[in-house]
């Protein structure tokens, strides 16, 4: 999987379940997902939950920070991450 799927996957994502009411708002990949409203604290356990579906990757708690999950590019990097490392915690 290439850091673009990953992307695209978590656009489509983020589209589908927090912005279906916003058609207009444009999200680039460096938009903070809850600095822009668009996702809120329960908004995160969705997130998280999808990366952990979809990647592979377990999230652990010291891991849910803005520079880990708070926006697209940030998400990616964080997947990419820990699926390149072998991390144990990936599925």
């Amino acid at each position: 999987m290439t850091k673009e799927e990953v992307l695209a996957r978590m656009r489509s994502f983020i589209d589908d379940n927090f912005l279906y009411m916003r058609p207009d708002f444009e999200l680039t990949n460096a938009d903070s997902l809850m600095g822009s409203g668009i996702v809120d604290s329960m908004g995160v356990m969705e997130v998280i939950e999808f990366i952990e579906e979809q990647f592979g990757v377990v999230v652990g708690d010291a891991d849910i920070t803005e520079a880990n999950i708070g926006t697209l590019e940030a998400i990616a990097t964080y997947v990419m991450a820990h699926r390149a490392a072998g991390d144990p915690q990936v599925a």
